[in-house]
């Protein structure tokens, strides 16, 4: 009986002692030892359950649609708000820290994830292979489920699931690379650039390859020069000093009036040629008398008069010129209301000199303005009636001003008329005061269009107020036409007519 009560005790004990609460009793020893070197419960507690195989975890992996038999049911179409009833699967979740055993018999150590790869660096000429020191190990002596030990697997089998070969390594020449030019094959895709260790050399992709030309390129020699066509070109220059500009692309040209100044055809502008440049012409205007004193001729009755004034015009500086004209006269008068006799004369007439002076130029407004002088000399024959025999004084203002492509001019003027007592003017001459309103449109280089209004007020000698549309033609840099037709609005002067016609011509000279 004693010996079956021993047998029984000693039983107890054995059970009692392999129970994991008495092994936790028996540790504390250890675990306080363990805390007082600064280990965590945690870890203690990790450590005090591990299993029996210090190489081998058991737990559950994460539930993956990819792992299981079947996937989920789908729902009901529209039962999830949307329109299709193709289930769409979660993202799959990152893999543990531990990853559960493949069953291949042995168990491998987690590999720590990939880094960002850094910037691409040029592409080097040779990337060495991974060696196996370099790639990570299981650790030796891993048991496998059938109880040998199996042999640790290399990284790039345990990826992909066959071992990776290693790339021939290539030899350095030591020859310098070809600098000739490099014509590629066209491969596609094209290759891309490798990254550095640890990832490896990177794949070739595409058949591409670089062909090197040693050769010289061969041109066949040229016989001859293909002849260039024959096309028509503008004038190559203009003379500046003819010229203003206007805008970015158009220029004016700056030719005489009819009293020999810059201007249009009655019209006096403010602008003033370079300095040192002089232009010369003429100008002819003719018309048929139509009435005296605005009263109609009458039967039996005619006459005409032309008048071409020649001129002379010189910049003495950039804002000042001079004229001198001195016109040519032949006139045909058949009128008893003026004269008992016929007339009919011919010769040159009183020369005119006339000076202009530009007081401002505001290119912020693009105002220009400027006043001049005149003086009427008696070179021609008073007993003719080809001139009135006294001295005549002038003195007028002149203001242009630009509006885009549209250039206006202004004159204002008065003549101070000497006293002749001679048998065509035998009452005297009062004093005339007139202005003139012009438009030019430089339409472009060679083509200007102008329009103007030319009116006169002379006292006894009756009023005048002309309408005056005009065009101007330059067809090269050194010469420009002019041709107007004066249509009279009103004109009871003793020389009555309804239109006139006025031609002239401009040299340019340096």
């Amino acid at each position: 009986m004693k010996n079956k009560l021993l047998i029984f005790g000693l039983a107890a004990c054995s059970v009692f002692l392999t129970t994991g609460w008495t092994r936790d009793y028996l540790q504390s020893g250890t675990q306080a030892r363990l805390r007082s070197s600064g280990f965590s419960d945690g870890f203690i507690a990790r450590a005090s359950k591990r299993t029996a195989d210090p190489y081998r975890i058991t737990s559950d992996g994460t539930s993956i649609y990819a792992q299981q038999d079947a996937l989920p049911v789908p729902p009901p179409n529209g039962a999830d708000g949307g329109t299709s009833s193709d289930p769409t699967l979660p993202p799959v979740p990152p893999p543990a820290d531990t990853p559960p055993d493949s069953g291949g018999g042995s168990v491998l150590t987690p590999l720590e994830p990939l880094p960002p790869p850094p910037p691409l660096p040029p592409p080097p000429a040779a990337q060495p292979a991974p060696t196996p020191a370099e790639a990570p190990l299981p650790p030796a002596g891993t048991p496998a489920k059938n109880g040998k030990s199996s042999k640790a697997k290399s990284p790039a089998k345990s990826w992909g699931g066959s071992s990776a070969k290693k790339a021939p390594a290539k030899k350095s020449t030591g020859k310098k690379r070809s600098s000739a030019p490099i014509v590629s094959s066209g491969g596609y895709p094209p290759a891309l650039p490798s990254f550095p260790p640890p990832y490896g050399a990177a794949p070739v992709y595409g058949g591409g390859q670089e062909i090197y030309s040693q050769d010289p390129l061969q041109l066949p020699p040229v016989s001859s020069l293909p002849e260039p066509s024959r096309v028509t070109l503008p004038p190559i220059t203009r003379d500046a000093m003819m010229t203003a500009p206007l805008g970015e692309a158009v220029s004016r040209v700056l030719a005489a009036n009819f009293m020999g100044l810059t201007g249009l055809l009655v019209t006096t502008s403010a602008d003033v040629s370079r300095e040192g440049s002089f232009k010369c012409g003429f100008h002819t205007s003719w018309f048929t008398l139509d009435r005296v004193y605005d009263r109609v001729l009458a039967s039996g009755e005619s006459g005409d008069l032309l008048e071409i004034p020649l001129f002379f015009n010189y910049a003495v500086t950039n804002d000042l010129e001079f004229a001198v004209s001195l016109p040519i006269l032949n006139y045909t008068i058949k009128s008893r209301i003026l004269w008992s006799k016929d007339f009919r004369e011919s010769g040159t007439g009183d020369a005119k000199l006339a000076f202009k002076y530009r007081v401002f130029d505001n290119p912020q407004y693009q105002m220009r303005g400027a006043f001049g002088l005149g003086f009427k000399f008696p070179t021609g024959s008073d007993q003719k009636g080809l001139g009135t025999g006294k001295t005549d004084f002038e003195v007028y203002t002149a203001f242009s001003k630009n509006f885009e492509r549209l250039i206006g001019h202004l004159n204002l003027g008065y003549i101070m008329t000497g006293d002749p007592n001679t048998q065509f003017y035998p009452d005297g001459l009062a004093d005339i005061f007139y202005y003139n309103i012009g438009l030019e449109y430089p339409h472009n280089h060679n083509v200007t269009v102008m329009t103007e209004v030319n009116g006169q007020d002379w006292g006894a000698e009756g009023l005048r107020i002309d309408v005056t549309p005009g065009l101007r033609y330059t067809p090269t840099e050194n010469f420009a036409f002019e041709v107007g037709v004066p249509i009279a609005v009103t004109n009871d002067q003793r020389y009555g007519y309804n239109y006139r016609v006025v031609f002239g011509v401009t040299a340019f000279f340096k």
